[in-house]
């Protein structure tokens, strides 16, 4: 009997940063790229909580979003990003640790 092994589509998305002056136009920026209900927050934990827990964005796992453009933003902000890429990995290793299930979603800066 043959192993079957079965590919998953990682859908990849390209996330303009280049008119983002403050956390808010990230924040705004990821909620609309993940289909965030309207009522979604804008700390950390939420954007772990619904992309790592499921059910509520439009976008679901398996993702790639890659932030392009970004060489011109304030060090804040492009801390802001890297920390929650950070927490997304770290969410995404725990869970498979925990549960044995990959939920494979990751956030990239590309330049």
């Amino acid at each position: 009997m043959e192993n079957a092994r079965v590919e998953m589509m990682i859908t990849t998305i390209e996330l303009d940063a280049s008119s983002w002056k403050t956390a808010s136009d990230f924040q705004s920026a990821f909620k609309a790229t993940i289909g965030a209900p309207e009522w979604h927050g804008d700390m950390a934990g939420a954007f772990l909580d619904s992309i790592f827990g499921g059910g509520m964005n439009v976008l679901k796992p398996p993702f790639v979003i890659r932030v392009v453009n970004a060489a011109g933003l304030a060090p804040e902000l492009k801390e802001l990003i890297h920390d929650l890429s950070s927490a997304m990995q770290a969410t995404r290793l725990r869970r498979l640790s925990r549960t044995g299930e990959d939920v494979a979603a990751s956030l990239e800066i590309a330049n």
